[in-house]
């Protein structure tokens, strides 16, 4: 099962308790369809945007644990596949690039691997960090997610917001028209996730 995200719907959840050793969590999960994650990109000429729904890499119905450590929350799987052809885009050659200069049928997923969330204090309830390795092609660099959460009774918002260079994975951006074009180095990705979360124990069987 794909868990990485699970630990945004517990840092909320847990965010505003006294720290200890270590506690162990176990909650049930509802993603919603609203969950998407997007890379907004830039050139000289036009903005673009490529999305993706969230059920194309998370599970939406999910039973997870977590585990927290002081004011840091760990997890034991880590891992999060997001499969490059599911973009899709209104700019289609801008999607045209993008598989290109992620070398898609070569490298047809990205990776993201959580090493940990650091909790927020009791001060700034609505914020943490999240500490992640992201790999594109094959290159690995190591980088901290703001997360900002939003809580309505057994209701979640959650929204991740990173601008990021591509050439920190040895990308070019792409050129055009003899140079009339480029497409600039920075992009942006935004993680949003909407969910039901409950206590495994409180958990109603309709919830599901």
């Amino acid at each position: 099962m794909r868990r990485l995200l699970y630990v945004l719907f517990a840092f909320l959840l847990f965010s505003g308790r006294s720290a200890a050793q270590q506690e162990i969590y176990s909650l049930a999960v509802d993603v919603k369809e609203k969950s998407q994650l997007t890379i907004h990109g830039s050139s000289n000429v036009i903005d673009f945007k490529l999305y993706q729904p969230g059920d194309s890499f998370l599970d939406r119905k999910l039973f997870v644990s977590a585990v927290r450590r002081g004011n840091r929350l760990h997890l034991s799987e880590s891992q999060l596949e997001i499969p490059v052809k599911d973009f899709a885009s209104g700019n289609k050659m801008a999607l045209r690039d993008f598989h290109r200069l992620v070398r898609s049928d070569e490298f047809p997923s990205m990776r993201i691997e959580l090493d940990h969330i650091e909790l927020p204090s009791n001060d700034y309830p609505s914020g943490g960090n999240a500490v992640v390795d992201v790999t594109i092609t094959n290159v690995t660099r190591r980088y901290i997610f703001p997360v900002q959460a939003d809580k309505k009774g057994s209701f979640f918002a959650f929204d991740v917001h990173k601008k990021i260079n591509i050439r920190d994975f040895n990308l070019t951006p792409p050129v055009h028209m003899m140079g009339m074009l480029k497409v600039d180095e920075w992009i942006t990705i935004n993680l949003y996730l909407e969910c039901g979360i409950l206590p495994t124990d409180q958990a109603d069987l309709t919830f599901f």
